[in-house]
């Protein structure tokens, strides 16, 4: 049984990539002035939050799948270490405090919101495992199916919106390119050579 927590926002660092590149033959808008010390620190804080909450999906614990017994306990595992770092990230990004870039307001806070969804949409899942019982085979796989149908509405948060934002703010998109932190959002995916 395969269980996805957070989809959505495992996906930001690939749509933030899509950010690096406007479509072809579109016209380029002036240079931006060059991003401040202060906004290149800022927004590399706010993408070292959004990628450690993507590491920490691709790290939750291992599912146990020995019996019906330790795999509920394992989902309800793997559910709170990705909420924890929802909350960690939700949190991370409140304590970053004001940007030092004019209409970055609205981006901090609205990351902020998104990680509060995912944690609170975590915390349904959960309470959805905690009543799976695991005595009972076909109760088990409706309970789990419950989870999975709860965890599959993360797939409803949309963060198009914030993205664009990030990308059509000249100084911030700047300085995420200054930033090592968003340097991962901006390298191209390495293409993998086919087995021979």
């Amino acid at each position: 049984m395969k269980l996805r927590s957070t989809a959505v926002l495992a996906a930001v660092p690939l749509a933030l990539a899509g950010c690096a590149g406007g479509p072809a033959g579109a016209p380029q808008p002036p240079a931006p002035q060059a991003p401040s010390a202060e906004a290149v620190a800022w927004t590399g804080k706010m993408c070292g939050l959004i990628s450690g909450f993507s590491a920490a999906q691709q790290n939750l614990p291992a599912l146990d799948q020995s019996n019906t017994g330790t795999v509920k306990d394992s989902v309800i595992t793997r559910i709170d270490a990705a909420s924890k770092a929802a909350d960690d990230a939700a949190r991370g990004l409140q304590d970053l405090g004001a940007p030092p870039v004019k209409g970055a307001e609205q981006l901090g806070v609205g990351f902020q919101e998104s990680f509060g969804e995912v944690r609170d949409l975590l915390h349904g899942a959960r309470a959805k495992a905690e009543q799976v019982d695991p005595t009972d085979k076909q109760r088990f796989q409706e309970g789990m199916t419950a989870v999975q149908q709860e965890l599959d509405k993360g797939g409803q948060l949309d963060l198009k919106d914030k993205l664009v934002q990030l990308e059509q703010n000249q100084q911030l998109n700047a300085a995420a390119h200054q930033a090592q932190e968003c340097r991962p959002f901006f390298s191209k995916p390495q293409q993998q050579q086919p087995p021979r």
